[in-house]
């Protein structure tokens, strides 16, 4: 494994350098796995998504009975909440958040 201490420039240097070296039919395997790599990266944010939408739809089924209001006060509260995490953790955006 490369270690963690070489600039990023360099990293991309030689690995152009080895790859270019490469014969034919292993450039061949690189962008195969080059592809494997992106494919695995891509799948853990389908998985996030899709975890996401069930529990939207969980959430969605247990506020299905609250008026308008009600669910207005709901969001209304956890955007406080979020706020207020963000305030404490300094990650605040600048200026007041507006009641509409």
């Amino acid at each position: 494994m490369v270690s963690n201490t070489i600039a990023p420039e360099e990293l991309i240097r030689k690995a152009v350098i080895e790859v270019a070296q490469l014969p034919e039919n292993e450039l061949l395997l690189v962008i195969e796995m080059v592809g494997e790599l992106k494919k695995q990266r891509a799948q853990p944010n389908r998985e996030k998504a899709a975890a996401l939408v069930a529990q939207a739809k969980i959430r969605a089924t247990e506020t299905n009975s609250l008026s308008r209001v009600d669910l207005m006060q709901q969001f209304s509260d956890v955007l406080k909440e979020i706020r207020a995490e963000a305030i404490a953790k300094g990650t605040a955006l600048d200026g007041e958040l507006e009641d509409g």
